[in-house]
């Protein structure tokens, strides 16, 4: 494991703290999935970020190519199933987090 440190504004720096707090996380955990989630999400769309990934031997993370990779992954039903290539169906945000959700009359919810 490298340490990498991360210079963030006070108040970029805060919500990090309170977002991985609420989810149970590390600060590390949380940049490490946000990291995973951007390099590997590109490698699906983008040869640089490809290439790249296999140049390091780092296989490419299976949700990579779903739209929904990301942000939403922490929400999904099927979360684990996906991280691990049995799932390839769309997002669909787990029972326990529905109470989260921003509804919006003029745009789908979106978590």
């Amino acid at each position: 494991m490298k340490r990498v440190v991360v210079q963030l504004a006070d108040s970029d720096a805060q919500v990090l703290k309170l977002y991985a707090a609420k989810w149970g996380l590390t600060l590390s955990q949380v940049l490490e999935e946000m990291v995973r989630s951007h390099i590997h999400g590109s490698a699906a769309v983008c040869t640089f970020a490809r290439d790249l990934l296999s140049n390091e031997d780092v296989a490419i993370d299976k949700r990579a190519g779903k739209d929904c990779f990301g942000f939403k992954c922490r929400c999904c039903a099927f979360t684990l199933q996906c991280r691990v290539g049995m799932y390839q169906g769309e997002w669909e945000i787990a029972d326990r987090y529905k109470h989260l959700l921003i509804e919006n009359e003029d745009a789908p919810a979106v978590l």
